[in-house]
């Protein structure tokens, strides 16, 4: 299908209009369609902006000619990742996808059906965490408190929680007849300490390590996308 294209000339705009008329513009964007903004000022901060309003959905090109800026705007989704973290991002959704998938099939009261997709999301996860802890830690090398309380000192620690979770349900899933009710209680507990964890993360220590990512060179930041890529890839757990 045809991506819809809508041109929004804003270069008549009063200037404290030009916000509010670019973020009509672009709160409904779907994937697969482009809105192209014109504007008569330089719009990075514009579009930094917009981006923080619609929760970082947002991805774009820019192009100066004739005096005006032509800014084509699209779907996050549509777009590679910008940097390692938003990969990191993009698998935590990927991860919470999957998750509710399993949380779905054991409120039915289907535990031999809810099992493989336990085993799959645990193993994601785990590499996920190892990524996190053994790859991006010592090179980003944010400080950590004596006290624990930093977001570097958080992240280990909870990932120590959160692997002694799926421990525990893992061996829920052992048996020949795993238990419901079991399983989804223990589940229920980890999807709630997920949801602190990954907000935890997105944003208290990603902000930090995204400037030390922005202070890396070309070919440094590609070979981190590529290592990590690989590393989130299934392997033979």
């Amino acid at each position: 299908m045809t991506a819809a294209i809508e041109t929004v000339d804003l270069t008549g705009e009063p200037p404290s209009r030009v916000q509010s008329a670019a973020f009509y513009a672009v709160k409904d964007l779907r994937r697969g369609d482009k809105v192209v903004l014109v504007t008569a000022q330089e719009p990075t901060l514009l579009m930094q902006s917009l981006d923080l309003q619609l929760r970082h959905n947002l991805a774009w090109t820019m192009v100066e000619a004739d005096g005006k800026w032509r800014i084509e705007v699209s779907h996050r989704a549509d777009a590679g990742p910008r940097d390692v973290l938003e990969l990191l991002e993009r698998d935590h959704k990927r991860l919470d996808r999957l998750f509710t998938q399993a949380l779905q099939l054991l409120n039915r009261n289907e535990a031999a059906g809810a099992a493989p997709l336990l085993r799959e999301f645990a193993a994601a996860l785990k590499r996920h965490m190892a990524v996190e802890d053994d790859v991006l830690a010592p090179i980003f090398a944010t400080a950590t408190g004596a006290a624990g309380d930093d977001p570097l000192s958080i992240m280990l620690r909870e990932h120590a929680d959160i692997r002694q979770q799926l421990a525990v349900i893992a061996e829920c899933l052992a048996g020949d007849a795993p238990e419901t009710g079991e399983i989804g209680a223990f589940c229920a507990i980890l999807a709630g300490t997920l949801a602190k964890h990954e907000h935890r993360e997105e944003n208290n220590l990603f902000p930090r390590w995204r400037a030390v990512w922005a202070r890396r060179t070309d070919a440094e930041r590609s070979q981190m996308m590529a290592r990590v890529e690989a590393a989130l890839r299934p392997g033979d757990e």
